[in-house]
């Protein structure tokens, strides 16, 4: 038995390498909220959430508000007997409910008290999810906004590195979109799985319709999110005129989400972002979701992660048949990570999944403490004997 003692919440200002760019937003940096739990023999377990108000509605304000003054307070002090009472207490204390949305704030929490209670019970985090996990992950490759120079040198590396899976990102001018993608399949041959990502940037069904046949020339194998998020009827008209697969991202944060998009043959695949879906267990429920109606499944990623998010990534792709898998930028995008572990894939983007206790990766204290803007730290009240 085991009781979770303390918890820390706080945030941290990450700085990239180089600014990534879509067509919601653009950032050279990232304010990401975070967890450290411990328990009472000393085990401390770590969680992060990344809020963006586009998608969920969530500021950093708003999920630190979430975390200590509802999710925090109904977590501490809980006592866990073994493993399996780590899933009901997420749940009890975070149940997923209607808006507002604090999904990165309730994924920060379960990571750090997965991550904790793994290391305790000597368990991995990918056996909540799946009692077979694969070895090997394969991500692909992300391109945000760029211009021809600089997409040139990007996909010259893509070809060196043999990723054969390609995601570009569109949706501000088309007659760019179309340069950008004669560029990569000219670079990178015919043999390269590439898809566009316009980030809701398509106002209606006929502009969308009207790019992606412009692109169908590329030979693109997928279109996500092309339209201002959860318009299901013409989602559902984009997706049956559509012979290329329509993935949903912004329109899927949450299981009822997932049951209407599936209800109204809205998409032709999820797009699941670890802290947009409020973690690992209610990912996991989509994506079983997703399985039983047919729909593929993409692992996605928060921009400007850090490794312990991408360590989470890597489990649910482990657990599950992804069609694809993004994330695990690592040092590539962040000036620094935050995990002593290296997150980036190797060559033709495979990565082994961590199978130590817990998330697996450990966090450098002294690196999150270099970018820590705030902190609040909360004490369970002590027990007495009877």
């Amino acid at each position: 038995m085991t009781r979770i003692e303390r918890i820390d919440v706080l945030t941290a200002r990450l700085p990239f390498r180089f600014s990534f760019g879509h067509a919601l937003a653009e950032r050279s940096e990232s304010t990401n909220v975070y967890v450290r739990l411990t328990l009472d023999d000393g085990t401390v377990g770590y969680g992060e959430g990344v809020p963006r108000e586009y998608v969920t509605g969530e500021t950093v304000e708003s999920a630190q508000a979430a975390l200590c003054e509802r999710l925090v307070p109904a977590l501490l002090g809980r006592e866990l007997d073994g493993p399996e009472d780590a899933p009901a207490a997420i749940d009890g204390a975070a149940p997923i409910a209607g808006p507002p949305l604090s999904n990165s704030a309730r994924c920060a929490l379960e990571l750090a008290l997965l991550d904790a209670a793994g290391k305790h019970f000597g368990r991995s985090v990918g056996a909540w999810l799946s009692p077979q996990l694969s070895p090997v992950v394969r991500y692909d490759a992300v391109i945000p906004f760029s211009s021809p120079k600089k997409l040139t040198a990007i996909a010259i590396v893509v070809r060196a590195l043999g990723v054969r899976q390609v995601k570009i990102k569109v949706g501000d001018d088309l007659e760019r979109d179309l340069r950008s993608l004669r560029l990569l399949r000219r670079l990178l041959g015919s043999g390269v799985d590439l898809r566009v990502d316009a980030n809701c940037a398509w106002p209606t069904v006929d502009a969308a319709l009207a790019s992606i046949a412009a692109m169908r020339r590329y030979e693109i194998s997928a279109v996500e999110e092309p339209l201002p998020p959860h318009d299901l009827d013409s989602l559902a008209r984009i997706t049956a005129e559509t012979p290329e697969t329509v993935i949903v991202d912004e329109s899927l944060r949450t299981p009822a989400d997932a049951a209407a998009l599936i209800g109204a043959r809205a998409c032709n695949a999820f797009n699941i972002r670890v802290s947009k879906c409020a973690g690992l267990l209610t990912s996991m429920r989509i994506a079983r979701d997703a399985a039983a109606a047919g729909l593929d499944v993409v692992v996605g990623a928060q921009v400007g992660e850090s490794g312990i998010l991408s360590a989470a990534g890597r489990h649910f792709a482990a657990a599950i048949s992804p069609r694809y898998v993004e994330g695990s930028g690592g040092s590539l995008l962040l000036k620094e990570d935050l995990t002593a572990e290296r997150m980036l894939p190797g060559r033709g983007g495979r990565a082994t999944r961590f199978t130590g206790p817990g998330l697996g990766v450990h966090v450098v204290e002294s690196t999150l403490a270099r970018y820590q803007l705030e902190s609040r730290t909360f004490v369970a009240e002590r027990r007495h004997a009877a």
